[in-house]
């Protein structure tokens, strides 16, 4: 008597077929590889529960690491930095930072601080994990993010639902120089129009 077969849902395979729908020519060659081929790319109509059940498994066994950030996002801002000596952010750095939100009435508990450095993602990653309103990159540009936008500093940009503010890094901001409160003087009259203080 032969096994009842399980017919794989259409997400299942779809998953199953993430990467290539169809072998290279030469690999084709031999009759198992064209079965293999020809499954590969129409798919098939049932495979047995327990194949179905190693694949479910497989994917169960390596799930992405969770997104690490600071804060609370409470307010469904996210402000993304590139320390690779920190954390989350140095403290001279986070000390500026909570100046900032400071000034625009806002805590760490309203934000949710990612540092690219540790966990390098794209915004769609963080933006699927993390919804947010409006996202502040401080010493990024939109290549290393992984978006086809300019990088144009102090200019919020729209992408989709999120607005999107690039600025320089908050350590050229330190300090009383005039280069340094050139930058901060750009970065606050960005976020008076954003915040509309």
């Amino acid at each position: 008597m032969q096994e009842p077969k399980t017919i794989l849902p259409a997400a299942a395979l779809v998953s199953l077929f993430k990467d290539t729908l169809v072998l290279p020519e030469m690999e084709i060659k031999s009759p198992e590889n064209i079965e293999k081929a020809l499954i590969t790319a129409i798919g098939k109509e049932a495979i047995e529960s327990t194949q179905v059940n190693e694949v479910v498994n497989e994917q169960k066994s390596t799930p992405p690491a969770p997104l690490k950030f600071l804060g609370d996002h409470l307010k469904k801002i996210m402000v993304i930095v590139n320390d690779s000596n920190a954390v989350h952010l140095n403290e001279t750095d986070l000390g500026l930072l909570s100046s900032i939100l400071n000034a625009c009435k806002l805590t760490l508990a309203d934000i949710a601080l990612i540092n690219t450095a540790q966990q390098p993602l794209s915004m769609h990653e963080m933006l699927n994990t993390l919804p947010s309103q409006l996202v502040l990159a401080f010493d990024l540009s939109a290549a290393q993010l992984k978006i086809k936008l300019p990088t144009t500093l102090y200019k919020p940009i729209v992408l989709g639902e999120t607005h999107i503010l690039f600025s320089s890094s908050l350590q050229s901001m330190q300090g009383a120089d005039q280069t340094a409160k050139l930058e901060k003087s750009k970065l606050w009259n960005a976020l008076k129009l954003l915040f509309k203080l």
